[in-house]
């Protein structure tokens, strides 16, 4: 599903934001992320912004808690989009290689399976300039190089990453790691398996994106196990990677 969001056609945007209401990759991911937006616990006077907003989903989850959430996308139909569904939000054009913010005016960053279609130096220098003293960075990439496939060439991804590759960049910009996890580990051999076929047979890929409601069921309780066990333990490999860091140590 790394991705996903980045074909912009209207079309694809609507398709998208469905499947992140039902599909058990998203609802998995969402997951994660919600649980540090709770930790970080933002006051109502400060602000975020998710870089590469797509559907919106994340500026719309921020703002129902409360929280002035800005989205940025570098093409004009997830905005557009955003301003439809949801004309009290804030959206901007933009570049996360130069973010259009001052120095230190943002207290959160969103950036969800976008690092991996940029110079991702120059996005997190760029993230780490914007955020306050103190403030959050929440990523997810794409992980396991060994994993590229079609489904990353069509996405426009340039890397996959290992986990020794991203703590690296956080560390080159300046960020403090609070937590840095892989997600999919239970499922990574289907996600293997399909990957592996999809270099065979490309329509293959098409079953992650629209499986069969019994088994998106099935594979949504399997990740609710995974991110249960995954509070106690580490996993040691997954199809992504989620990571947690701030602007201080």
């Amino acid at each position: 599903m790394e991705g996903a969001t980045h074909s912009f056609s209207p079309e694809r945007l609507e398709r998208i934001a469905r499947m992140e209401e039902w599909h058990f990759w998203f609802r998995g991911r969402q997951a994660y992320i919600e649980s540090w937006l709770t930790r970080i616990a933002l006051s109502h006077s400060e602000r975020a912004l998710d870089i590469g907003c797509g559907t919106g989903w994340m500026v719309r989850w921020l703002a129902s808690k409360g929280v002035r959430s800005i989205g940025l996308d570098s093409l004009a139909p997830a905005l557009a989009r955003l301003r439809a569904y949801h004309p009290t939000l804030s959206g901007v054009q933009g570049d996360a290689e130069r973010l259009p913010f001052r120095a230190a005016s943002v207290s959160l960053i969103l950036c969800l399976d976008v690092l991996e279609h940029l110079d991702d130096r120059q996005a997190l220098q760029e993230a780490w300039r914007v955020l306050t003293p103190g403030g959050w960075l929440i990523l997810a990439v794409p992980a396991v190089p060994g994993l590229w496939s079609a489904r990353d060439e069509a996405a426009g991804h340039r890397r996959r990453y290992t986990r020794a590759l991203l703590r690296q960049r956080l560390q080159e910009a300046g960020f403090c790691i609070v937590d840095l996890r892989f997600y999919m580990f239970l499922l990574f051999p289907l996600i293997a398996l399909t990957r592996w076929l999809g270099r065979f047979r490309p329509s293959l890929q098409e079953i992650e994106e629209r499986p069969p409601s019994l088994l998106n069921s099935m594979l949504s309780h399997l990740l609710r196990l995974e991110i249960g066990i995954g509070r106690h333990i580490p996993w040691p490999w997954g199809s992504t990677l989620l990571a947690l860091a701030r602007k201080a140590c």
